[in-house]
Formats: C-alpha cells, sequence, structure tokens
C-alpha cells in the first residue's frame, strides 16, 4: 500500500488529479491511499507519522505556509519521499530544490501531458520503494529502513527496537528506532528474520558464523541462541546458507 498526499487549496484541482491520477495507474495493480489536504498547515500537522508518505503533490502558491515552507517541514519527517510540485504560475526557487523534488508540473499542461507525466511519477515511486523495508520512528521522524540493513530487533513496550548497520542512513539516528509490529509479526513478514530468543530476532543474511550457543554477527557482536529456539534457528541459517550457493 502506497501512501499519496495531495496538497492544493483548489478543491476541483484536487478531484482533476485524481482522475489523472487513476487513467496514470491504469491496469497497473498498485495499492494506493490518497490523502487530500487544503493548507500546508493542514498537510504538515494532519501527517500520521506511524503511516510512511510515499508521494507528496505539491502547490507552491498555497495561502499561510507556502510550498517551499511546507515541503521542508515535510523532509524533516519524511527523508525519502518522492516530492512532486505543481503550480499555476510560479517559477522553482533556489529554496525549491534544496528540498529535492523529483517533477515539476504546471498547472497549464494538458491531459496527455498530465497523464504523462503521473505515470513516470508512479514508476519512480513503486522503483524506489520496491524493496522490503520497515517503517520506523525515531522521535518525530519517520525512517523507512530496508529490511538488509536490520541486524536484529528486540521487544520493547509498544512493539519492537531494531538495531541497524552502521553503514545505513538510519544508523545517522542516535536513538533507538521503533516499529509499531511485534517480533513474531516482524517474523511472518520478513523471512530474512528468525528467533534466537523470546525477546530477540535475529536477520540471518548478517550471521558470521553460530558457535554452540553464540550467534556472531557480522559488526562484530555476539548474540546467545536461547535452548528453545536452537534447533529451528541453526535449521533456518543452514537452509539460507544452501540457498545461496
Amino acid at each position: 500500500m502506497y501512501h499519496v498526499a495531495i496538497c492544493d487549496d483548489d478543491k476541483v484541482f484536487i478531484s482533476y488529479i485524481r482522475k489523472i491520477f487513476n487513467q496514470a495507474k491504469g491496469s497497473n495493480q498498485y495499492q494506493f491511499k490518497i490523502h487530500e489536504f487544503y493548507s500546508g498547515e493542514e498537510l504538515v500537522n494532519s501527517l500520521d507519522t506511524s503511516v510512511h508518505l510515499d508521494l507528496l503533490i505539491l502547490d507552491m502558491e498555497l495561502g499561510g505556509i507556502d510550498g517551499d515552507e511546507t515541503a521542508r517541514k515535510i523532509r524533516e519527517k519524511f527523508k525519502d519521499t518522492v516530492l512532486v510540485f505543481c503550480s499555476g504560475v510560479r517559477a522553482p526557487t533556489v529554496k525549491s530544490f534544496k528540498v529535492m523534488p523529483y517533477r515539476y508540473l504546471l498547472k497549464s499542461h494538458s491531459d496527455g501531458q498530465f497523464v504523462c507525466e503521473m505515470k513516470e511519477i508512479l514508476t519512480e515511486v513503486t522503483k524506489k520503494f520496491k524493496e522490503e523495508y520497515m517503517v520506523g520512528h525515531y522521535r518525530n521522524n519517520v525512517i523507512r529502513v530496508n529490511i538488509q540493513d536490520v541486524l536484529y530487533a528486540e521487544n520493547a513496550k509498544r512493539g519492537s527496537k531494531i538495531t541497524v548497520c552502521s553503514d545505513c542512513e538510519a544508523a545517522k539516528f542516535e536513538g533507538q528506532i521503533l516499529v509499531d509490529d511485534k517480533l513474531d509479526a516482524l517474523v511472518a513478514k520478513y523471512h530474512e528474520l528468525a528467533f534466537a530468543h523470546s525477546s530477540y530476532i535475529i536477520n540471518i543474511g548478517h550471521i558470521e558464523k553460530i558457535v554452540d550457543n553464540e550467534v556472531y554477527l557480522d559488526n562484530d557482536e555476539c548474540l546467545s541462541i536461547s535452548r528453545t529456539y536452537q534447533k529451528e534457528f541453526r535449521q533456518i541459517f543452514t537452509k539460507s546458507i544452501a540457498g545461496k550457493y
């Protein structure tokens, strides 16, 4: 499910973009949920940070805070959202490019031009987010973490706490990265993860070796396998290794 926000103070134009969106989608089996906002303030204040925003179509000429400022605030929460500016007369500024927009659409485009542009935008969204990701939270930030960058996950009061590779983007946050799902739900979603203990799961792809009941990860950490999970965990690891060769 991809989450799309359209922010424009013209409800008629939002309806038009919805129509263009459906035409561009065509027969592709994309699953999208569209959220409508009529001001920059409403967009910034209403977005649920537990949901990752995949695409934002943003009017540059909004009342209150303008498109540039709205985009800057959105980028603080959603670092990798595909951002598309849309305007009737306003040209992009230096500020516009600082928030890394993917496209700049003109409201004077013909229907055909809009559909063509939207097809490319949807392709970019699906290409960018086709890999498996977890949606994590750090304070008020929403972080999309590639499952390949997750070393292990532990129980937390609400959901789980994940530890990531030191060289991935999410590692720049110096606090806990939390996800909403509990450990059993994560294991059900991602085949790379397996229980080594009732309180944590490990990404099989980051295991260097298993010695007795100790798991050595490629970041030099060592975790124990509880007696309950030893047989199953070793079987999963062996199957994973066999599949590589």
